[in-house]
Parts: structure tokens; C-alpha cells; sequence
């Protein structure tokens, strides 16, 4: 079979497992609702100069990912699927990128496996069906890095790196258009790495590098100069300071410690990181030809892994990045068990049945807690107000939730068995296994996820936002869903706390003056207005806020408080 006709299968699996249902699960908040109410504005006021939320500038992301949002929206509609199709053709991308290098490096069986091990591991699957950046950043920085190596090979392959330069500055600006500095961050310590353990160092100290450089100044300078014109410096100044508070671990919620990535890495990416673990320290194959680019995918996932957990801030998809060489190693090791010269080693078996009970654990506990409407009375007293309210009283889960759990016990556990008493039963059948997992786990477990943790704030800020929607906002939490299922509009963003001195004296040190200053305005000012305030049920009201506010809602999660 030619390569054409394998790229074409590899191709139509992917649509079928990332095109449907894309739409099932209502978009998640925060990332998903915060890059599709970007995407939504965007599209509403047609300014593609930059990001905004809130019909103000969002210096937290650059706009390419929210361009690809805007573009589908245009085409198709305000429709759910819409903001996570990106996702999924970066998805159909990355699978026959697999392949294509697999097939570069002499190696097309290896190529289809790895392209297998990415398309049915359990996260990158489901990620593929998200509406999140990072699987678009991520297939850019890898395409960088992927030309990179093709510049330390054109000596022995005897031919010219100057265009491979060029792609490298192409996909590395296309891919800070997509999220920021840190892709160049990553590629830089990659690059590192990899040009001190090989000593190439003419491949940096070339003057062929200017070609990268002209690359991504072209990609990244056309929008900078764009932005320059319409918002001056103090963007990039806000961008930056911003990335630097991701650093520090200012943002409490987010903060995890060092080993998060690991232990995330490890349950998610099931079974590749439990496949991929002795190929992440081994330095040498009996496979020559490929030592090179496997001491490039260790150095990747080293530097990623070590970056984000040094990082004090720290969220799962964070990480992602390290799929690549994780799916990698996981094919390589499917590839060695196929033409019978590996075995799989009891590391190994023993990481994938400690992450496969982990993901059983959850798959079955989790239908089981909400099969009722009633909270358990053991687990009542080590719950905050919060969390009761959104668990108490929820809508009951049917026993389809219990589909993924089942799917585990029967497709993955008897390859599990049957493994030990087999060295080299074939890791193939497994990852069908787990995509079809994955897959209902999609279908069946987290539309009722959702509805339990979305399903009454989406409920109140619908019912909320409809007759007050210009004065109307969330205080103590932070959340997009009002401004998205609200379909809040530029007029609801100006008011008469845009015109009061005193308001806007004190949010002008926020991020984001225009709606810090209407809730300034709603809940200090001197008004009349029927303004209303959504907060957690956790919020404790002062004495003068209670003097200010009457509470007209306090069922549930959210309270919602009316100023009197």
C-alpha cells in the first residue's frame, strides 16, 4: 500500500473519531467558554486586530486560535461545535503528521503506530474534541521542532537546511500567534539541549539562522504591527506582566505541586505514558537510525515536564505538549512487539494496571455517587457550601454514564491478564480498547459532568442576564458564561459607570477597567438602577454589603443579591 493511500485511512479514521459529536457536551468554563466569547465578540464586532472579552482588550492570549474560532463561526453559525472544530482538524493534522515522520525516518509501520497511539490514547482524544488552544499550539511548536531535526540531519542526508530554517521560524511564530512567548521558550530549550549533547553548534551560531528569525518576524511582526497602531505599547506590556504571574503561582486556584504533571500525565495519557516509561530514560536502541530523533523526543519531554512543574502555576492541559514523545515511545514500543523484537517489561505492567484501576476507580465511583439525588450523609460534612449546592438536589445520573466503566472491564482488563501471561501480546488491541473508552467516556460521562458543574450557573445567568443584562454581573468568582450565554453586546458594556470619575479612578489598575468598573459601579455607586450580582454560595457577605443588597436567590450553588 503507498503512502497516499495510507495517509487517506489514517485520514478517515480521524474524522471519525473527532468530527461527531462535537457539539454534545455544552462548552466547559473557564477555557472553553473564555476562548469562545473571544471568538464570539470577535465575530460580532469584526475586529480582528485583537482578542477581546467583554468588548475590551484580552492581553492574556494573541488572536490566531480565536481567528480559526471566528472563521468557523462566520461559516457555520453560533453553533457549540463550531469553537471546538479547530481542535479537531488539528487533531486529522497531528495523526498524519505522525505518520509522515514515521515514514521520513525509514520507518512506515512505526509511523502507523504511532499515529494509532496518538489518535486512541485516552486524553489527546478527548482533547482533540475540545475547544481549548493548546492542541493547535502544540501541533506548531512540534512541526518547529520537527524541521529543527531535519536541519541537524542535512549534512549526513547531504542536502540544504536553508528551507527547513524557514519553516522553523514559520511554525514557531504561528505558534506564539497561538498562545505567546512560551513557545519560543520551549523551543529554545529544546534546540538547547539537543545542540549541546550532539555538539552542533554550528547548527545556532549559523548565519542561516536569520533565515528562522525572518520566518517568525514575518508571521508574528505582521500582527505586532497591527496591535502597535490600534493600542499602542501598553498591550504588550499587560501580555507580558501577565505570563509573568502565570510564573510566579499568582493565581491561587491554579497553583498544584511538582509532581502534578506527573501524576496527570501518567492516569490521562493512558496507556502511552505507561508504554513509553523505560524508552524516556534509555539512551541507546539497537535500532542505529533512530537514536538521533529518539534523544530529540526525551529532550522534549524532559524539558516540558521539568518547565511546567517548576512553573508554580499549573493547569492539566499544561503539559500536553509531552504527548508527542509519550505517543511516540508508545508506538515505538507497539512497532517492536509487531516485528517480534521486544517484550514488554514488567515497569510497564505494572504502571498500566495502577492508571487503568485509577481510571476505572473514577468511571465507576463517579455514576454511582450521582445515580441518586441526595448527597451521601458520610460525605456531607467534608463539603463546603459550594459544593453541596451543586450537588444537592441534581439532576440523578442515568446508568449510561456507567458505559465507560464497562467498556474498561471489557476490552482493557483481559488484554491486561492476558499480557502477563503473554510478554508480547500486541499493545494494538489495548489502544483500540481505550479509544473506545475514550470515546464513551466522551458520549455518556461528561455531559452529566457537566450538567452537574454547569448546569445551574448556566441557569441563573440565562434567567439573570435576560431583562437586566447590562446590570447585571458575577462578584467574588470569575466567569465567562454570563457574557457568552447572555449574548451580552457592546451597549451592555457602556453604562453610566464609564462616565463616573470615581469608578473608574479605582478599576483602572485592573486588567480589565470596563468591567471591573461596572461592578464597582453596581455594587458602590450612588444609582437607582435594578442592578443584581451573582455570587458562589461560599460568599460571605460583609455588613455593608448586606446594606446594599437584598438576597432573592438563595437556592443552590449561586445566590443572586438585588441592590436595593
Amino acid at each position: 500500500m503507498n503512502k497516499a493511500s495510507i495517509h487517506f485511512i489514517i485520514t478517515a479514521v480521524a474524522v471519525l473519531l473527532f468530527l461527531p459529536g462535537l457539539g454534545v457536551t455544552p462548552l466547559f468554563d473557564w477555557d472553553e467558554l473564555n476562548f469562545a466569547e473571544a471568538a464570539r465578540e470577535m465575530w460580532l464586532t469584526k475586529n480582528f486586530y485583537y482578542v477581546q472579552v467583554g468588548f475590551e482588550p484580552f492581553w492574556e492570549k494573541p488572536p490566531l486560535f480565536i481567528w480559526l474560532q471566528s472563521a468557523f463561526l462566520g461559516l457555520f453559525g453560533d453553533h457549540t461545535f463550531v469553537y471546538r472544530l479547530p481542535n479537531a482538524l488539528a487533531g486529522i493534522v497531528t495523526v498524519n503528521l505522525a505518520y509522515h515522520i514515521g515514514y521520513c525516518l525509514g520507518r512506515r509501520t512505526l509511523g502507523v503506530f504511532w499515529a494509532l497511539a496518538m489518535a486512541f490514547t485516552f486524553a489527546p482524544l478527548l482533547y482533540f474534541k475540545s475547544g481549548i488552544i493548546d492542541p493547535v499550539f502544540n501541533l506548531f511548536i512540534f512541526l518547529a521542532i520537527w524541521h529543527w531535526y531535519r536541519i541537524t540531519r542535512c549534512d549526513s542526508e547531504e542536502s540544504r537546511p536553508h528551507w527547513h530554517y524557514f519553516l522553523v521560524g514559520i511554525f514557531i511564530g504561528l505558534a506564539v500567534l497561538t498562545k505567546g512567548q512560551v513557545a519560543l521558550l520551549l523551543l529554545g530549550l529544546v534546540v538547547l539541549l539537543i545542540t549541546a549533547y550532539r555538539g552542533r553548534w554550528q547548527d545556532i551560531f549559523s548565519i542561516r539562522i536569520l533565515i528562522a528569525l525572518l520566518g517568525c518576524t514575518l508571521i508574528v511582526g505582521s500582527w505586532i504591527l497591527q496591535i502597535y497602531n490600534h493600542l499602542g505599547p501598553h498591550f504588550f506590556a499587560s501580555f507580558i506582566d501577565y505570563q509573568l504571574e502565570l510564573v510566579k503561582g499568582q493565581i491561587p486556584w491554579h497553583n498544584q505541586p511538582w509532581f502534578y504533571h506527573v501524576v496527570v500525565l501518567l492516569f490521562l495519557c493512558f496507556p502511552a505514558a505507561a508504554l513509553a516509561i523505560p524508552y524516556l530514560f534509555q539512551r541507546g536502541e539497537e535500532d542505529f537510525g533512530l537514536e538521533s530523533w529518539h534523544t530529540l523526543m526525551r529532550a522534549l519531554f524532559w524539558v516540558v515536564l521539568v518547565v511546567f512543574s517548576i512553573v508554580t502555576t499549573k493547569i492539566i492541559h499544561y503539559s500536553s505538549l509531552c504527548w508527542f514523545p509519550l505517543t511516540y515511545f508508545a508506538g515505538y514500543h507497539t512497532y517492536l512487539i509487531h516485528t517480534n523484537r521486544g517484550q514488554t517489561h514488567w515497569i510497564q505492567k505494572v504502571a498500566l494496571f495502577i492508571t487503568a484501576l485509577g481510571l476505572l476507580a473514577v468511571m465507576l465511583l463517579l455514576p454511582l455517587v450521582f445515580v441518586r439525588t441526595a448527597l451521601p450523609q458520610w460525605a456531607i460534612p467534608h463539603l463546603d457550601a459550594y459544593t453541596k449546592g451543586l450537588f444537592d438536589g441534581h439532576e440523578p445520573w442515568s446508568f449510561a454514564a456507567l458505559i465507560p466503566a464497562m467498556l474498561m472491564l471489557v476490552l482493557v482488563f483481559p488484554w491486561l491478564v492476558k499480557n502477563f501471561l503473554h510478554n508480547q501480546w500486541h499493545p494494538g488491541k489495548l489502544f483500540m480498547g481505550v479509544s473506545a473508552v475514550a470515546l464513551s467516556s466522551y458520549f455518556f460521562l461528561l455531559p452529566p459532568v457537566e450538567r452537574l458543574l454547569q448546569r445551574e450557573l448556566t441557569k441563573t445567568v440565562i434567567q439573570e442576564s435576560k431583562p437586566i443584562n447590562q446590570f447585571v454581573e458575577t462578584h467574588g468568582f470569575r466567569s465567562y458564561a454570563l457574557y457568552f450565554h447572555g449574548k451580552l453586546n457592546p451597549s451592555h458594556m457602556q453604562g453610566p459607570w464609564l462616565s463616573d470619575t470615581f469608578v473608574l479612578h479605582r478599576s483602572q489598575f485592573n486588567p480589565y477597567p470596563k468591567q471591573e468598573a461596572k461592578r464597582i459601579w453596581i455594587k458602590d455607586a450612588n444609582h437607582r438602577e435594578n442592578a443584581r450580582l451573582i455570587t458562589k454560595s461560599t460568599f460571605v457577605a460583609d455588613r455593608y454589603f448586606r446594606y446594599q443588597f437584598n438576597l432573592i436567590d438563595s437556592q443552590g450553588a449561586y445566590f443572586v443579591w438585588q441592590r436595593r
